[in-house]
């Protein structure tokens, strides 16, 4: 293995790979090593070397005529340095190779600077209402790097602003600085083309290809990410929030089997943004747009606080009552007239529960969960399995006993009078229950996340938190296991005293008199685990769980392929499992 040295700092190095790499420590478990600023550089695309931040020193060993190292009377090897400065994102290490940057040379200080000052000639100073300050990587590289003020002192170069780009983003040339990020996203990774550089000189700038739109590019809005200026922005999040009143937590996306490694962006409890988030195992640097947006049923049209029908209304209760009423119907039923539908959607430790329920509880023979396919997978990251969690389930043997009712035969089953209830956790029971057969039920309990026609004909809706207001963890198609943490605080929740939940400046420093703090936004619900543990106590065998990181546990004693995992371990990456037959 070659050896290199950055600022005097020995670096292990594989040929082919660049000064940039390294210094971001590519061999080094993805800790940086040196912080080298860049514009158009990015792991994920080609090399193209167009903003010429990345500048540096370097220099090679010198050798004798014999090829003998060079030493100085000190015995240290001679450095001949190369005349010129370099780019770190298109030069190969060599071995032995020195490398100098703005840390440790004055040189290139002084060149990033001009460079910055070159890209801010007719760069608008719109800081204070453009939507990517405060992430703004112009904005902090110019703060560390470069001038304090500019000596240009004509009209700046005019070009299009406020563009859209079809329904899903907005382009302001003004503020672009030519990195080509996201021309090289659509011709490399998704391969489609919709973007071109026209122009010439510092007149020109990125623009839709002739006949082409980004609408139907499921993978369009990572142009948005990738932009290290305020060029492009989400027309769905255009203005709404700021990146300091939001807090960020790493967590998942449920939109498909995939699991995307995402960030929920959320100010007083409600969530305003979903973006990317890099894991190696999952989604490499990108998400698809279904995950992007696939966040606005966690604000709207939630369930919110138990009710229990009363005539042909639904009537709200608190929970002890609500729970009462669900115990005593779920007694009522002999066992085999009563079926349980697990969730796909839901965590592992939430079907762990319901399985163990449905099995010491009600010990009924009649449990399994939904599927939900739609369409097909593409080559990239979108899968047709619309759920997070069916591998997961499947693993947990969430599934008819001997002589149990499938859910795809349930309709049948309720239609001819062999089950009469229904206990269903976390799914939506339209797309699988038609009102006719609803009708036919005796009873019917429901914990769901959102409002629906099927909880005005429930006879006890217990609301359950979603993914982002509780911690859970899920297994994706290709066995990797990831934690979802919470975003969002329920009901009686204080975000401050939750050590899982991200904190915003405002979330630190609001008090009941702060117009941005208020307690409408939070849900009255629950973890669905949590509820089934409070049934399970009120039908005379509690389960005792007080926390998911109990259950998790229980679940890594009895499933091999968990063994000594724990929320520690999975860490923000995840973990790919051995030996899952994905």
């Amino acid at each position: 293995m070659a050896k290199i040295f950055i600022d005097g700092i020995e670096c292990e190095a594989h040929p082919k790979q660049t000064i940039i790499q390294i210094a971001d420590g590519i061999n080094n478990g993805g800790k940086q090593i040196v912080d080298i600023p860049r514009f158009c550089y990015h792991p994920a695309l080609a090399v193209a070397g167009n903003c010429r931040m990345c500048l540096v020193e370097f220099g090679l060993p010198g050798r004798n005529k014999d090829g003998s190292p060079q030493l100085d009377e000190s015995g240290n090897p001679v450095i001949r340095w190369m005349p010129k400065l370099t780019t770190a994102c298109t030069t190969e290490i060599s071995d032995g190779m020195h490398v100098k940057t703005h840390h440790t040379s004055q040189v290139v200080a002084d060149a990033q600077k001009g460079v910055l000052e070159f890209i801010l000639i007719n760069h608008p100073l719109d800081c204070p209402i453009c939507d990517q300050a405060g992430e703004c990587p112009l904005q902090q590289i110019t703060y560390k790097y470069g001038p304090e003020e500019s000596r240009y002192e004509f009209e700046k170069v005019h070009k299009p602003k406020r563009e859209k780009w079809g329904t899903k983003i907005v382009f302001d040339g003004e503020r672009c600085i030519n990195c080509t990020r996201c021309v090289r996203f659509f011709d490399e990774y998704t391969e489609t083309h919709e973007l071109e550089i026209v122009q010439r000189g510092w007149n020109n700038y990125p623009a839709l290809a002739p006949d082409q739109t980004p609408d139907e590019n499921r993978y369009a809005m990572n142009v948005i990410d990738l932009c290290p200026v305020g060029a492009l922005t989400s027309s769905d999040h255009r203005f709404n929030a700021r990146v300091w009143e939001m807090s960020a937590t790493d967590t998942i996306s449920v939109a498909d089997a995939r699991c995307s490694s995402v960030r929920l962006w959320v100010r007083d409890n409600r969530v305003m943004r979903l973006t990317a988030r890099p894991n190696p195992l999952v989604n490499g640097f990108f998400i698809s747009d279904d995950d992007r947006l696939n966040y606005k049923w966690i604000n709207d049209n939630r369930a919110d606080a138990p009710t229990i029908k009363v005539g042909n209304a639904q009537q709200t209760a608190d929970w002890p009552n609500a729970i009462q009423k669900a115990a005593e119907l779920l007694r009522r039923y002999r066992p085999d007239e009563i079926f349980v539908l697990a969730s796909a959607r839901a965590s592992l430790e939430t079907n762990f529960v319901v399985k163990k329920f449905a099995t010491e509880i009600l010990k009924t023979q009649h449990l399994d969960f939904l599927r939900h396919i739609e369409g097909a997978d593409d080559a990239l990251l979108i899968r047709a399995d619309k759920t997070p969690n069916a591998l997961g389930c499947d693993m947990l043997g969430i599934a008819p006993a001997a002589g149990g009712i499938s859910a795809d035969d349930l309709p049948e089953a309720v239609w001819s009078g062999k089950i009469k209830c229904v206990l269903a956790i976390e799914d939506t029971v339209e797309e699988w229950l038609s009102p006719e057969v609803r009708a036919k039920l005796e009873a019917l309990i429901l914990l769901p996340h959102n409002l629906s026609d099927a909880l005005n004909e429930a006879d006890v809706v217990l609301p359950a938190a979603t993914f982002a207001e509780q911690i859970g963890t899920f297994l994706n198609f290709e066995g990797v296991l990831q934690l979802a943490r919470p975003a969002k605080a329920l009901k009686h929740q204080n975000r401050e005293l939750m050590k899982e939940m991200a904190l915003s400046r405002w979330d630190k420093h609001a008090t009941q008199f702060d117009r941005w703090s208020s307690e409408e936004n939070k849900i009255d619900a629950k973890p669905a685990w949590e509820i089934l543990c409070e049934l399970s106590g009120t039908m005379g065998k509690a389960f005792g769980y007080q926390t998911a990181r109990e259950i998790f546990a229980e679940i890594a004693t009895s499933l091999s392929a968990f063994n000594e995992l724990d929320y520690q371990k999975l860490g923000k990456i995840g973990v790919k499992l051995e030996g899952v037959n994905v």
